[in-house]
């Protein structure tokens, strides 16, 4: 009787360890990247908190990259704001000025900016996937055709989550990219009020031009995954380990 109920028990706990790396990243540990708080100019308005960029968690599966960006404010209370990631992938068709939006935040880290990742909180939220090699044209379409997934949680700090392809990003696993984020008002003008890798202010006007250089951007290498089935067989061995020693 106490193998028979014992087994179950044990079982259960493994699937629900392995659901809950699945809905992150199979076999994979979410990065963090963090940023100093209250690092906006005060001449600035900050959209009651919202703005100002407290971390980035990156994970990868064996298809995709996942963006989860945490901001110090409610985007459900204040329903304004744009959250954009510029990415560096070394490719060859980098950029070191301008952006998919056309505004003045340039990348001059690893052959400059290849891609653009650029959301929004208001009016229900959306994304946009841009790449340098076409132009700066969408790779496909907006958010809700090709972009993946984009989810926003709102709350006291809230989320926005990104889950893009690695193909659309013209990279592979093994890749390492150079990346920043950024926080921005409503104006096609309105350059970086907060950048992730800056723990310092960012501008001192809307339109200042930002540059996320060697120094102030982060590094990421896209990390092999292991297989499901090879998670699902080492659950299986551990079970068949577990009833032997019972």
């Amino acid at each position: 009787m106490f193998i028979r109920i014992a087994v179950p028990v044990v079982a259960t706990a493994l699937l629900a360890g392995f659901a809950l790396q699945a809905d992150a990243a199979p076999g994979v540990t979410f990065t963090t990247f963090t940023d100093a708080i209250n690092d906006i100019d005060p001449t600035i308005a900050t959209g009651g908190g919202t703005l100002d960029l407290v971390k980035m968690e990156v994970a990868n599966t064996s298809t995709d990259v996942v963006f989860r960006l945490t901001v110090n404010g409610n985007v459900g209370t204040t329903d304004w704001g744009k959250f954009m990631i510029g990415i560096a992938n070394n490719k060859g068709y980098g950029t070191s000025s301008g952006n998919g939006w056309g505004r003045p935040i340039n990348m001059t880290a690893n052959g400059g900016m290849t891609n653009w990742l650029g959301g929004w909180v208001d009016g229900g939220g959306g994304a946009e996937n841009r790449s340098n090699q076409i132009g700066w044209g969408l790779t496909g379409a907006t958010y809700n055709g090709n972009f993946g997934q984009y989810s926003i949680a709102a709350g006291a700090q809230s989320t926005i989550t990104y889950t893009v392809s690695i193909a659309s990003l013209g990279m592979s696993l093994g890749d390492t990219f150079s990346f920043d984020a950024y926080s921005s008002g409503g104006g096609g003008g309105d350059s970086a009020v907060d950048a992730l890798a800056n723990p310092n202010v960012s501008i001192t006007s809307w339109g200042q031009t930002y540059d996320s250089g060697a120094s102030n951007s982060f590094s990421y290498t896209l990390g092999a995954v292991p297989a499901p089935g090879a998670i699902v067989l080492f659950g299986a061995a551990g079970l068949l380990g577990r009833r032997r020693r019972a």
